[in-house]
């Protein structure tokens, strides 16, 4: 298995977060706390290191349902994932692009879905639009300097 150096860049991204994965192992006896426990084998591990992460419009766009978004703990994600998308700074994040989304959904009589239906995301002037008014809205989209290729002026 190749080990990651970085998070995943999103060309839809909608907003960020940064919080080292706190799940609990998986303990071989019980109690978990008994004294020279360890963790099993195979299993996910307690602890790793964290990258910042970026938040997909994507993900917080529900499959089958047209006039909803989702915020905070309850968008598409792996349970590996959930261990940091649980924090207050993460669902205000998601919840500023979950309202500006709608906003601006409502205001270009466009469906949310229909701003990530490309397989190319980026050049997407509507996409480009809505994150730029994230952005503007004091909710940055990207880490700033997060690569050289990236910026939060020229991603779009």
């Amino acid at each position: 298995a190749v080990k990651r150096k970085r998070s995943t860049i999103y060309p839809d991204s909608v907003g960020i977060g940064h919080y080292a994965i706190d799940f609990h192992p998986c303990m071989t006896e019980h109690p978990p706390e008994k004294p020279g426990n360890t963790e099993k084998a195979g299993e996910r591990q307690g602890q790793g290191q964290a990258y910042p992460f970026e938040i997909p419009l994507r993900a917080i766009i529900p499959q089958k349902i047209d006039n909803l978004l989702i915020a905070g703990k309850s968008i598409a994600l792996s349970h590996i994932a959930a261990a940091a998308y649980r924090v207050h700074s993460f669902e205000w994040s998601s919840g500023v692009a979950a309202g500006i989304t709608a906003v601006y959904a409502l205001d270009n009589n466009v469906l949310p879905y229909q701003l990530v239906e490309s397989d190319f995301l980026i050049g997407n002037q509507q996409l480009r639009e809505l994150r730029q008014k994230i952005d503007a809205s004091g909710n940055p989209t990207v880490f700033p300097d997060a690569s050289i290729f990236r910026s939060m002026d020229n991603w779009y």
